[in-house]
C-alpha cells in the first residue's frame, strides 16, 4: 500500500516541472524574437504621403527618423507629438511599418478655414481649433467679435473667460457646416453679440444660439431653402435662438437690431417677449420650420422681442 501512495506524487512533481519547461521555453522564444527584432530590422527607407503644405524632408526631419533606427521601437505617438508639435499644419501622422526596413509616414495636414486676431495680429485657423501662423491677409472665414489670447502656432485657440462660451461654440459650429458641405460659402462668423454667433453664408444670414444641435439648424435651413417658398436671389435670415427645433426667417431690414443682453437660457423663446422691430413690418415670407423635411411656411406675427 505504501508503494501505492508514491507513483501519483511523482506524477504530480512531473506535471510542475512540465508546465515550467513549457513557461521557460515560450520566453526564451519570446526573448529571441524581441532580440532579433532589435538586431536585425533597421530603419533603411523612410516614405512620406499627403504631405502638401510641408515637404518630404521636413516631415523627416521633424519625426527624428534617423537611417539605422530600430524599426520594432518607432512608436506612433511619439512621431506625432514630435512632427506635430514643430509643423503647426500638421494634424496627424500614421506611421506604417514595412519589414524588413521600410517605414511609411502618412500625413494627415490641416487646412485654413478661417482668420482670427489675436495680440494685435491676424492668425490662421484650421476648422478643429488650432492655430497655423500669423498672415497680413485674411483667409477663410473672418472671425470678428473675438479676440485669442496668447496665441502660439500648433495650439488650440485660447480666448478670455468672458468669451469662453463663444469660444467653444467655434469649432463645433464649423465641424458642423463642414460636415454639411457648407463651410467654404460662408465668409464671416461675428461674434459681437452676447449670446449668439451670426453667420454670413453667400446671401444670406445665419444666426445661431452658442450651445445646440448645429446639423439640425443646418437640416431646417437647407428643408427651408428646398421648400420652395423663398424668394431666389433675395437675402434673408434664418434665425435659430427663437425657439428649439425651428428657424425663424425674416427680411434683413426686419432683423437690423441691437441683440439682447446674454441670459442663463441660451435657449429662450422669442415670446418670452415682443420684439418691436418685427411687428412694424411684419414681413409675409417669415416662415417657421418645426422639421427637417418641413417645408417654410408663412408665419405668423411674432410678438415683440426685447
Amino acid at each position: 500500500m505504501a508503494r501505492e501512495r508514491k507513483h501519483p506524487r511523482r506524477t504530480r512533481r512531473r506535471g510542475r516541472f512540465r508546465f515550467f519547461y513549457k513557461l521557460i521555453s515560450l520566453v526564451a522564444v519570446v526573448a529571441a524574437i524581441v532580440t532579433a527584432c532589435v538586431i536585425f530590422f533597421r530603419v533603411n527607407e523612410v516614405k512620406v504621403e499627403g504631405n502638401s503644405h510641408y515637404t518630404a524632408q521636413e516631415i523627416i526631419d521633424a519625426s527624428e527618423i534617423e537611417m539605422g533606427d530600430n524599426l520594432v521601437t518607432l512608436w506612433t505617438w511619439q512621431i506625432n507629438q514630435l512632427v506635430g508639435s514643430k509643423l503647426p499644419y500638421v494634424q496627424r501622422v500614421v506611421v506604417g511599418h514595412t519589414f524588413p526596413d521600410k517605414v511609411t509616414l502618412q500625413v494627415v495636414e490641416r487646412t485654413v478655414a478661417a482668420t482670427v486676431e489675436g495680440n494685435g495680429r491676424q492668425w490662421l485657423m484650421a476648422s478643429d481649433g488650432y492655430l497655423l501662423e500669423t498672415t497680413n491677409q485674411n483667409q477663410g472665414i473672418a472671425i470678428v467679435g473675438l479676440e485669442v489670447v496668447d496665441p502660439q502656432a500648433g495650439q488650440p485657440m485660447q480666448v478670455s473667460e468672458a468669451d469662453q462660451s463663444k469660444g467653444e461654440a467655434i469649432v463645433p459650429l464649423m465641424e458642423a457646416l463642414d460636415q454639411a458641405g457648407k463651410l467654404s460659402q460662408c465668409t464671416q462668423f461675428d461674434c459681437s453679440a452676447a449670446s449668439s454667433i451670426l453667420v454670413n453664408y453667400g446671401i444670406h444670414q445665419l444666426r445661431f444660439p452658442l450651445h445646440g444641435d448645429y446639423a439640425q439648424m443646418l437640416n431646417l435651413f437647407q428643408a427651408a431653402l428646398d421648400s420652395g417658398k423663398l424668394p431666389q436671389g433675395e437675402a434673408r435670415v434664418f434665425d435659430f435662438t427663437v425657439s428649439d427645433n425651428k428657424v425663424f426667417v425674416q427680411n434683413p431690414k426686419q432683423s437690423a437690431q441691437p441683440e439682447p443682453s446674454a441670459s442663463p437660457d441660451p435657449d429662450a423663446t422669442a415670446s418670452d417677449a415682443p420684439d418691436p422691430a418685427a411687428s412694424q413690418s411684419p414681413d409675409p415670407e417669415s416662415s417657421a420650420s418645426t422639421e427637417p423635411t418641413a417645408s417654410a411656411s408663412p408665419e405668423p406675427s411674432a410678438t415683440p422681442e426685447a
